[in-house]
This record gives C-alpha cells, sequence and structure tokens, in this order.
C-alpha cells in the first residue's frame, strides 16, 4: 500500500455499502481501545485516521473518510446530552430531484413543497416528529448564529467532501457537537448517501441533558458585568467622591481587552458544576479576576516606561504615575475583597484568597526577573521563561478560581499549570508576531538580534516556535476527563490563540480537500 506521506491525494468515499459498513464497525473497535473524549484538533484527528489507516492497509484517500467518522464516534455520547430541540439536520440542495424540483428558496435554503419526487420531505418529516430543525442548504451563515446563540447546539449534516471541507473547521473551532453523513458520489445533482447512517443519527436518545448558556449568552453576562454601571454598583470605587479616579477605573475595566480570564473562570465553573445559572457570587469571582490583571498591566506600563496600551496612552501618559501606581494598588484591594466578600460561600474564601495571591505573587517576581534582567545580556531563553512567568499565572488563577468554586480543583491542578504556561507563551508570541509597530522588546527583535538574522527569518523562526506551543497547550486539553470542560477549553484556547493565526502562519499541515 501507499504509505501516508501527504494528504493531498484526492480523497473519495468507500466504494460499496457494505465496504462501509465494515470500515464502520472497524473505527468503533479503532476507537473503543482509546479513551479519548471530543472535541479533537484537526492535525490529532487526522492522525488518528492516518493511523488507523496504516495498520488496517488501506490507501490514503479515503483518508478524510475515516476522519469523518471518527469525529462522529466521538461526538455521538455529546450528543446524547443535547436535547432534540436544540439538534438541527442539514440537508444538501443535491438530494432534490433536480430535473423536477418545484420548490423555491428563501434567505435560509430550500422550501421544500412536499411533492414526494425526492427523499427530502420524508427525512424532514422523520427529524421534525423526533423534534429537530431541519434546514436544506448547501451553506447558511444562519446556523453559525443559531450556534454562537445557543438556539442550536449539535450538527448533523449531510455533504459531499468538498462541503464539509469548508464547514468542519469552522464548527471544530467552536468544539460543536455534530455528526456528518458523507454523500456516496461526487457532482451536485440526483446523488446518495447512507440512510442507515443518517438514521442511526436521528435517532440519537436524550440522556443526561446538559444545557450550558452559549457563547453569546456567557460574552452578554460578561458586557453588562463590566459596564460602568455594574462596575460603580459592585466596587468600592462607586461610592466614593474621587469622580476622576472612578472615570478611570471603569475605563480600565470596562472599555477594552476581551476579558478571556473572567470567560475562563466561568466556563471552567459552569463544566465543572454542570449549573446552567450563573450566581451572583460567580460573577464577584470573575471580577475580582480581571481586577487582578489588569493592576497588573497599569503597573507593567508604568515599569516598562510604556507609552500605549489597546493603541491609546496608558494610565500614566494620562493621569501621572502617582495616580497609575494608586490606580494598580486598589484593583489589587479590590479584588481581594471581592475574593472574601459576604456573598461568597464561606468554606470557599480560604481556598480561593490562596490561589490569588500564590498567582499575584508569581507574576512580581516574573516582572522582577524581567527588570533585573534588563541591563543585562537577555538570551531567548530568558525571554521565553519571563514570558511564562508573566502571563500563565492569570490564566491559571482564572482556572483555578471557577474550579474551587466547583468543588473540583484537585482533580485539574496540574493540567492547568501546564495549559497556563502553553497559553501563557504562545499567547505572548502571537502578540508579538502580530505587532506591526517596531517594538525592540518583542521577541522578533531579541531573536534577529541574537541569531544575527532578518527580521523576516526571525518572524519565521517564531512562528514556528509559536505553532509548538499552540500544540502544547492542545495537548494538555487531552488530559482532561471532563467533556464538558474539554470543550469549553478547547473553543476558548482557538479563540485566544487564533485570533489572527490565519494572518502570520498557515497549518503546517494543510487539510486534504473534504476534510
Amino acid at each position: 500500500m501507499n504509505s501516508v506521506t501527504s494528504v493531498s491525494v484526492p480523497q473519495t468515499v468507500p466504494e460499496t455499502l457494505e465496504l462501509r459498513r465494515e470500515l464502520r464497525l472497524r473505527l468503533a473497535q479503532f476507537m473503543g481501545e482509546r479513551k479519548i473524549l471530543a472535541p479533537l484538533e484537526f492535525r490529532t484527528l487526522q492522525e488518528l485516521a492516518s493511523q488507523f489507516l496504516r495498520e488496517n492497509c488501506f490507501f490514503e484517500n479515503h483518508l478524510d473518510w475515516f476522519m469523518i467518522f471518527i469525529n462522529n464516534i466521538l461526538w455521538r455520547d455529546v450528543i446524547k446530552r443535547v436535547p432534540r430541540s436544540k439538534r438541527l439536520l442539514m440537508l444538501p440542495f443535491c438530494l432534490r430531484d433536480s430535473q423536477n424540483c418545484e420548490a423555491s428558496y428563501d434567505e435560509f435554503g430550500l422550501l421544500c413543497n412536499h411533492c414526494g419526487r425526492c427523499r427530502i420531505p420524508e427525512l424532514q418529516r422523520q427529524a421534525e416528529e423526533l423534534g429537530l430543525t431541519t434546514l436544506v442548504a448547501e451553506s447558511s451563515s444562519q446556523v453559525a448564529e443559531w450556534v454562537q446563540s445557543g438556539e442550536i447546539q449539535a450538527v448533523i449534516g449531510v455533504a459531499c467532501l468538498h462541503s464539509m471541507a469548508k464547514t468542519f473547521p469552522a464548527l471544530n473551532r467552536n468544539a460543536v457537537p455534530g455528526i456528518a453523513i458523507p454523500l456516496n458520489r461526487d457532482g451536485c445533482k440526483d446523488t446518495d448517501f447512507d440512510l442507515d447512517v443518517l438514521q442511526e443519527a436521528l435517532a440519537i436518545e436524550e440522556e443526561d441533558v446538559l444545557e450550558l448558556p452559549s457563547y453569546d449568552q456567557l460574552n452578554a453576562r460578561i458586557q453588562e458585568l463590566f459596564s460602568p454601571e455594574s462596575l460603580a454598583k459592585r466596587m468600592l470605587f462607586g461610592s466614593r467622591p474621587a469622580e476622576q479616579f472612578a472615570a478611570e477605573i471603569k475605563r480600565v475595566m470596562g472599555e477594552h481587552g476581551k476579558h478571556y480570564r473572567p470567560m475562563l473562570t466561568f466556563q471552567a465553573w459552569l463544566a465543572l458544576s454542570e449549573a446552567p445559572v450563573i450566581p451572583p457570587w460567580l460573577e464577584q469571582l470573575a471580577l475580582a479576576v480581571e481586577c487582578f490583571h489588569k493592576a497588573s498591566l497599569v503597573h507593567d506600563d508604568i515599569e516598562d516606561d510604556d507609552l500605549l496600551r489597546y493603541g491609546e496612552p496608558t494610565v500614566h501618559e494620562r493621569q501621572g504615575v502617582a495616580v497609575a501606581i494608586n490606580l494598580g494598588d486598589y484593583l489589587v484591594g479590590e479584588g481581594y475583597r471581592l475574593l472574601s466578600g459576604e456573598l461568597v460561600p464561606p468554606a470557599l474564601r480560604a481556598g480561593l484568597l490562596a490561589a490569588a495571591a500564590q498567582g499575584h505573587c508569581e507574576l512580581v517576581l516574573g516582572q522582577a526577573q524581567e527588570l533585573e534582567w534588563r541591563n543585562k545580556s537577555m538570551s531567548f531563553e530568558m525571554l521565553l521563561d519571563t514570558f511564562r512567568l508573566k502571563t500563565a499565572p492569570a490564566f491559571r488563577v482564572a482556572l483555578e478560581i471557577g474550579a474551587l468554586a466547583a468543588g473540583h480543583l484537585e482533580s485539574y491542578r496540574e493540567v492547568f499549570l501546564s495549559l497556563s504556561e502553553a497559553l501563557g507563551v504562545a499567547y505572548q508570541l502571537l502578540d508579538d508576531l502580530t505587532d506591526k509597530a517596531e517594538d525592540n522588546s518583542s521577541a522578533v527583535f531579541l531573536y534577529a538580534q541574537l541569531k544575527i538574522v532578518s527580521h523576516e527569518e526571525a518572524r519565521v523562526a517564531l512562528q514556528k516556535l509559536y505553532e509548538s506551543y499552540r500544540q502544547k497547550a492542545f495537548a494538555e486539553l487531552e488530559k482532561l476527563d471532563s467533556q464538558a470542560l474539554k470543550s469549553l477549553l478547547f473553543r476558548m484556547t482557538e479563540k485566544i490563540l487564533d485570533l489572527e493565526y490565519g494572518e502570520i502562519l498557515p497549518l503546517s499541515v494543510e487539510p486534504a480537500q473534504g476534510s
């Protein structure tokens, strides 16, 4: 057989129904021998499919088909926990009778008039009787909106390999549970698919249903939490007459930044508590997490004499060093006050304070290390260590506080540590790689200087290094034994690290057509 050396081979579906059924059984056995939770990063999914291919002596033109059904196997048990009312069946236009179809279309897709000339109306009827939403379209931006809003939490889709190549990356990045049923023949007219696979997918029962807030719902909660009105109500500055200071606090806390760390706190708690509603005291913890983070930025800008933050003058540039120091000190104190407030369950307070204090000290020691090295000849290893010390603690503390609040930290402490370190270094490298301004303190500048190479050569080297740390972050997620936690953190890792990923570096392994 051919060795798996490339995924550029034109992809096809196994030829006969009997062969496809046999392969699905073999894949189920193959995956049953492995304790793997969905979702999987594309590269890992590809490696699994390649391993199956080698062990079973198949040619690589079926690699994509193997990947699809491995993914289906991983998501099946997850879909059981999704209410049928939040599952979507998506069918392609090419199932219709191309010669005699009289259906019309709207902005969502085909409006079947149930003429009986094709399978579409019967499939829609079966799905809708089970409570699923149906859509007949080749693709639809509406699906992405439904998924983001939480209206749809799982997708069962029939499509050709080429169409799946377009939709898979977005669904995978957002950790959307799904079952994909490939069309068996190329071409866009009068094609077919394995009906038994679709019927099995439609029939997946509801078991131990878990309804967590969608990303849009969580983001809206975050936006409200950091609104000027909410900040003034929840933080002590709202009851003091220092109006200019109060305005600066609102600006620092609410106007800029993605609020990734409070989101991580919410998500760790939601996944590990499996509770559908965020209590007010958890909002207080998330607010504290952001207080610590923003305090570190204000003080860091003073120590580094940075003039800009988020493209605007830093606090000490706007208000002077004295005000900036005072503001940072206030945010540190406010963070500890919020963690120990009366809304917080008393049994949690000591652990929360200890986790925050540990992270606070580590971050300060990282800054101390950077300040001591500033006037010395810094090696690139020193710079990476500084990235780890200054960035990882904030991510780790955000996760630890969410897990502590849910009562499940000990099982995940080591994973959170390793994940946060990989995430922190990758995040800092990405920030330097995507920074369009000339910065003599950036990793790109230092690498070029130390290795005596051009800035472009340095960027290429650091892009590869960034990719390695990104892979480390996703590898740590494979150690999680909570599917809900893995899904939420997978999605957040993608958001944190892939914001401008496509602009700086394509994947080193290109997706095969139809994967």
